[in-house]
């Protein structure tokens, strides 16, 4: 009796799986939605922002060696004390950044895709204003 049962339930568990979701919704089967616009990953928004974060860091680069000509300051960062670490470690980052963002513009997720870049500019930019005011 117990085993009648267990099919029972796996037969009626496989036979609602098999309906339909706009026969549940009460939708329309015939009535197909248009897909929604997708932008191309480096649309106008995306090359300006990313444009806008190769700027940042370049300023921080450049004001960076500006200020350590100044008797006293030191870099902070021991990764960036050499110019070619410097650059390569900013390149680095940029192009993870652009990757991360590649990955969440291929899943979907669009507004996080523009978030990335700005996250990561933030520190440049700060880095930068504070470098430009260390004057000799």
């Amino acid at each position: 009796m117990a085993s009648n049962r267990r099919i029972f339930v796996c037969v009626v568990a496989v036979e609602l799986c098999l309906i339909p979701s706009s026969t549940v919704a009460g939708a329309d089967p015939a009535v197909i939605e248009p897909p929604a616009q997708v932008h191309r990953f480096l649309d106008r928004e995306n090359v300006a922002v990313y444009t806008l974060n190769a700027i940042a860091m370049s300023a921080d680069i450049v004001t960076t060696r500006r200020a350590l000509q100044v008797p006293g300051a030191y870099e902070a960062n021991p990764l960036m004390k050499s110019q070619g670490a410097a650059i390569a470690l900013k390149a680095a980052s940029f192009g993870a950044a652009l990757s991360v963002a590649y990955m969440l513009h291929k899943s979907g997720h669009h507004k996080a895709e523009r978030i990335v870049p700005t996250l990561l500019g933030i520190p440049s930019v700060a880095a930068a204003m504070h470098n430009a005011g260390i004057h000799p």
